[in-house]
């Protein structure tokens, strides 16, 4: 049934962009933070319920003096009230240091890595971030799949039979009319072809609907999109938000529990600025 959760995920197209939703892009006039002049990075739209971050942050001597072996400040720009710390670190003398840390579901608008105190003049520096990892937790309502609208079983087409889902429609008084249950003989016993859990999607860049879908049996089940238009993909979680499929998916089978609850979401790739149509199916194999 349709509810609304915080969905936790990792927002796909994070890293330096103008066009991703929640890419990131240089500021465009300085701010001072610990004394030191600093262009801050910018996301596109300000990010909301961010649970971790994941940055490679490249620092480069440009002065005299050295930046390297001393105390630096991650900080981030919490919508509504401002800087915020959350990390220090020493520099390594090469310049290279990952910051791989949780937030407390912060909304975030930007961000910014500089030293713990002003240097001294004869310490300046060039700097690079690469945002990796983009933990986040959006208000969602979760649709509902359906069944009926595909058949799951052995059909013919122009080129044989084979297994495969289908839509299937019969003809009744002149109307064709889609079958919603094909039941099959099998020892003088109807049975009903496997059930096929069906969504509709149609949507413009990034948006995202998530599915849930409650395993009826253990079982490997099949996930796959109908694609009509658009660049549609797919992502697995289990109950606890933690992504199972490995990056995103157009089709692909996994073993999963009977009983227990799943996520699908469906998301229009960022760069596809044209209306995207697709269906969800899922059906286990076999």
């Amino acid at each position: 049934m349709s509810r609304t959760i915080s969905f936790k995920y990792d927002y796909p197209y994070c890293g330096y962009s103008d066009t991703a939703k929640y890419g990131n892009q240089w500021a465009e006039s300085r701010t001072t933070l610990n004394g030191c002049y600093t262009y801050p990075m910018e996301f596109n739209n300000p990010v909301p319920g961010v649970r971790h971050m994941k940055i490679e942050v490249e620092v480069e001597n440009t002065g005299s003096g050295t930046i390297y072996g001393r105390s630096w400040d991650f900080m981030v720009y919490r919508q509504s009230y401002g800087w915020v710390d959350i990390l220090t670190f020493t520099m390594p003398n090469d310049g290279l240091y990952t910051i791989d840390t949780d937030i407390p579901n912060y909304n975030i608008a930007k961000f910014a890595v500089v030293p713990t105190s002003n240097p001294g003049s004869s310490r300046t520096w060039d700097s690079w971030f690469g945002v990796e990892q983009l933990t986040i937790t959006e208000s969602v309502t979760t649709e509902d799949l359906l069944t009926g609208d595909f058949q799951y079983g052995i059909f013919p087409n122009y080129y044989g039979i084979s297994q495969r889902v289908n839509e299937v429609y019969v003809n009744m008084g002149g109307v064709l009319t889609k079958a919603k249950d094909i039941m099959i003989n099998i020892d003088d016993t109807l049975v009903s072809l496997p059930k096929v859990y069906s969504g509709y999607f149609k949507s413009t860049s990034e948006q995202m609907k998530v599915f849930e879908f409650t395993v009826p049996t253990n079982g490997v089940y099949r996930i796959q999109q109908k694609w009509i238009s658009g660049d549609h993909e797919l992502r697995l979680y289990d109950s606890s938000f933690n992504q199972i499929s490995d990056g995103y998916f157009y089709s692909q089978a996994f073993a999963l529990n009977g009983g227990s609850l799943y996520y699908i979401s469906v998301t229009h790739y960022y760069y596809n600025t044209d209306t995207g149509e697709s269906y969800l199916q899922i059906y286990k194999e076999g």
